[in-house]
């Protein structure tokens, strides 16, 4: 993820108060402009993708499918983000909890 799109990102989630509704443990993909989409929303192109909800399972899906994975978690002040690249696949993805969502306005 360029640097640039990396302190949009983390600009937006800081300046928006987070919303303590939501559960931590409830992941979503982030897109570029903040909204955030269900995972399973990667079927069309992880059609093996199966039950996988947060993103240490996807990476050890695609790790066990035989991709090279990169996995970081981003500071954010609340909740959490992990962005997630598999380079075979075309995927560079940003894993973020509900509580990030609904800061972010994306939710």
């Amino acid at each position: 993820m360029p640097a640039r799109l990396q302190t949009l990102i983390l600009l937006c989630l800081a300046s928006v108060p987070a919303s303590p509704a939501h559960s931590a443990d409830q992941w979503f993909l982030m897109a570029r402009h903040g909204e955030c989409a269900k995972i399973e929303s990667l079927k069309r192109k992880v059609p093996e993708l199966g039950s996988v909800n947060d993103p240490q399972a996807f990476v050890a899906l695609m790790r066990k499918n035989g991709h090279q994975v990169t996995s970081r978690e981003m500071p954010v002040p609340a909740g959490k983000v992990y962005e997630v690249t598999v380079p075979g696949k075309e995927l560079f993805l940003v894993f973020a909890t509900a509580e990030v969502c609904t800061a972010s306005g994306g939710r």
